[in-house]
């Protein structure tokens, strides 16, 4: 790829200037000034080692208003485009341009997650107090921790539940960090997590209740390439797949037509 033998400083300029023409498609000096704290004739030199790495006939300078625009004979040089890249654009413009919802979960407490990832490379069982949802009151368990998992929104651990004898998801800010952690020792008589070392295999498509154009769009949204869209997860992560896709609320955008389950190859196993 482009600017690999480059100084990550500068590779990150560049890399940055080839997002803001093919999104803009426009850049100039004081882009790069304004963004990294550089000097005028350093950011004349990043255009420079543009130029040539893309080709004049890609980039026109236009004197009146002073920038370089992108021409139709523009490629990007750093890989292909994403809308995480658009985000980061639209999060340092001045205005109204951009917002987005804050974050509920980044209160979640260190100091509940260090002890059991610990844990989890001791191979340890520990006593906690969780609140369940469930649960009015709180509750003393022991519970093996043994991996973590995120839903997209926040992290989960995955442990066996000594108390209640199974596989369990615990949300670690449910855990009173005052009353736990105290007591540990080695963790024994674990069984297989078959639910994590096995395949849930789900085929998805527009829910009937749609029309035909509303279909197309969803097709689209959810990059549909044939009548069915197949995914693989784990089927311990089945629950949350189903939430955060929707499939489990009263109007869905999306139907299961069918869901199959396999276990892992000894590869796939040991490769994840």
């Amino acid at each position: 790829m482009a600017f690999d033998d480059l100084k990550h400083a500068q590779k990150e300029r560049l890399e940055y200037l080839d997002r803001l023409l093919f999104w803009d498609g426009a850049a100039t000096r004081s882009s790069l000034v304004d963004r990294f704290g550089i000097s005028n004739p350093q950011a004349a030199l990043d255009f420079k080692m543009y130029l040539q790495a893309a080709g004049r006939e890609a980039l026109k300078y236009d004197a009146s208003s002073k920038r370089y625009l992108a021409t139709e004979r523009f490629s990007r040089l750093s890989g292909e485009a994403s809308t995480d890249e658009l985000e980061e654009l639209l999060g340092g413009r001045r205005g109204a341009l951009y917002d987005m919802l804050p974050d509920l979960q980044r209160t979640q407490n260190v100091r509940v997650f260090r002890p059991l990832y610990r844990a989890v490379l001791a191979n340890e069982a520990i006593e906690i107090v969780y609140q369940s949802m469930r649960d009015p009151e709180p509750e003393t368990r022991w519970i093996a921790p043994l991996r973590f998992a995120s839903d997209g929104v926040r992290l989960h651990l995955r442990a066996w539940c000594y108390t209640r004898q199974g596989f369990r998801d615990f949300i670690p800010s449910r855990i009173d960090v005052s009353r736990s952690f105290i007591n540990r020792r080695a963790a024994s008589d674990v069984p297989k997590d078959d639910d994590w070392y096995s395949w849930a295999i789900l085929k998805l498509k527009p829910h009937d209740d749609l029309t035909d154009d509303q279909k197309r769009v969803v097709r689209i949204e959810f990059g549909f390439d044939g009548d069915c869209l197949e995914i693989r997860i784990r089927k311990a992560l089945e629950f949350y797949t189903e939430r955060r896709w929707g499939l489990d609320q009263e109007n869905p955008r999306l139907k299961c037509v069918s869901r199959d389950y396999e276990a892992m190859t000894e590869d796939e196993i040991h490769e994840g």
